[in-house]
């Protein structure tokens, strides 16, 4: 190490140790994974936790094995004996296996759940500290005092943190991915594992996520926009003089008959049709005063479920609140940056409901925005909206033909025949007073 004189001095490789079977605390992986989960922690206690490494190593495998294993009590050394306790407490805990469902082989998931779980307990640990224990000499969690029961009770209470923390923050990575695992890169979760957790901790984010859990990515039809053509998918049968879909049974009449129903166009055809494909999904959320409270997280918990299901039929996703008038667009890719998903959550929770409503301004915008090229290749506009406003009828469907999109609209405990004039699907959004999910039928 450098000192004030420029001159060199060596350090010695650390001897690292715990008390698990089976792990090579000098296998550089292994090492490296102790050391994320207390970058992790350093970040979410806003200061440097000092802990060993070895315990942080510990903590990790916890969460992360199968089936992680002891060394006998008696082989373990003195000055590890409350690292021993800490992780006996863990593995002995009631919330364990509820977290462990979440973190079993799962780097990303382990990492977290470790990093929550030292930065809590070390949180308990000051609390103590202030609340009467401050002239008793501060002892780190892997120095050998401190009594069984003390511990164990100080790691159930960090450890029902982490549970609530974990759980969250899985369904915050199934809603990043659109319920297509394995779509952002792990390396890019590692970076921003941290600012996960704290939308994991977020109390608007929470409640979306719990509404949230009971809506489909697929419970919102969209129906597949399609075109004429003769070469296309048979879908049925029409009348008509197109010798090209002719059905084959048709030939078998007489000439005359034939040519008779050629000639007054009556000769029975296949209607057949050419999918244009999917393209970006923009989304309107209506953010008006009549909005706010549950009608609100009802909403952000729709627009995060069309979320998925652009990630799960691999559309680009735009969004953009309104109220009197429209809010800045937001954007998030095919193929999305976690950065990407992390700042539309974060900004989809931060908004409240507020001010007055133009429906109209807000979906035409949203044509202008798709005739002028600033989005391109939009077939459907999904409106969510509690529908207390007048539409503009005329103006409004001239502006999504002239667009060449669909308004799906989607009423959260609304009513508006006007808006359901220019739709091209109309649902209602309806609570389940029991279970407190979303039902989205058809109206």
């Amino acid at each position: 190490m450098a000192g004030t004189s420029g001159k060199v001095r060596i350090v010695l490789k650390e001897k690292i140790s715990g008390v698990l079977r089976s792990i090579d605390y000098e296998d550089p992986v292994v090492r490296y994974r102790g050391s994320k989960v207390l970058r992790i922690a350093d970040l979410l206690a806003d200061k440097k936790v000092n802990i060993p490494l070895g315990l942080a190593i510990d903590i990790f495998y916890a969460f992360y094995l199968p089936m992680p294993l002891l060394r006998d009590k008696e082989g373990v050394d003195k000055s590890k004996q409350k690292h021993y306790r800490i992780i006996d407490s863990i593995l002995r805990s009631s919330f364990i296996h509820d977290i462990r469902s979440k973190t079993v082989v799962d780097g990303l998931m382990s990492s977290i759940a470790a990093g929550v779980f030292i930065s809590e307990y070390q949180r308990i640990q000051q609390e103590k500290m202030k609340g009467g224990n401050a002239k008793v000499k501060r002892k780190e969690p892997g120095e050998a005092e401190g009594s069984e029961s003390e511990i164990r009770k100080d790691v159930e209470k960090a450890i029902a943190n982490t549970a609530r923390d974990v759980d969250n923050a899985k369904k915050l990575r199934m809603l990043i991915e659109g319920d297509q695992p394995g779509s952002v890169s792990m390396m890019a979760y590692e970076e921003y594992g941290p600012e996960l957790i704290r939308l994991a901790r977020n109390t608007e984010v929470r409640k979306i996520l719990d509404i949230l859990t009971g809506i489909k990515p697929w419970s919102i039809p969209i129906p597949e926009k399609k075109q004429r053509f003769k070469h296309g998918e048979i879908t049925g049968y029409e009348l008509g003089r197109d010798i090209e879909r002719i059905v084959p049974s048709i030939l078998a009449l007489p000439d005359e008959l034939f040519y008779l129903r050629f000639l007054e166009g009556r000769l029975l055809l296949y209607q057949k049709v050419l999918s244009q494909g999917r393209g970006p999904l923009y989304v309107l959320l209506d953010k008006s005063g009549s909005m706010d409270g549950m009608k609100m997280i009802w909403a952000k918990a729709v627009a995060l479920s069309l979320y998925m299901r652009a990630m799960k039929e691999h559309r680009e996703f735009y969004f953009r609140f309104f109220d009197s008038i429209p809010h800045p667009l937001a954007h998030v890719s095919k193929h999305p940056k976690v950065s990407e998903v992390l700042k539309l959550i974060d900004y989809i929770a931060r908004v409240k409901g507020s001010g007055g409503t133009d429906i109209s301004k807000a979906i035409i915008t949203a044509c202008n925005d798709i005739r002028k090229g600033s989005v391109r290749n939009v077939g459907d506009i999904v409106l969510i909206t509690d529908g207390v406003d007048r539409i503009a009828e005329q103006l409004v469907s001239y502006n999504l033909k002239k667009a060449n999109v669909r308004l799906i609209a989607i009423m959260i405990l609304g009513e508006n025949r006007s808006l359901r004039n220019v739709s091209t699907k109309y649902y209602s959004v309806v609570k389940l007073s029991q279970q407190n999910i979303l039902k989205i039928i058809e109206s």
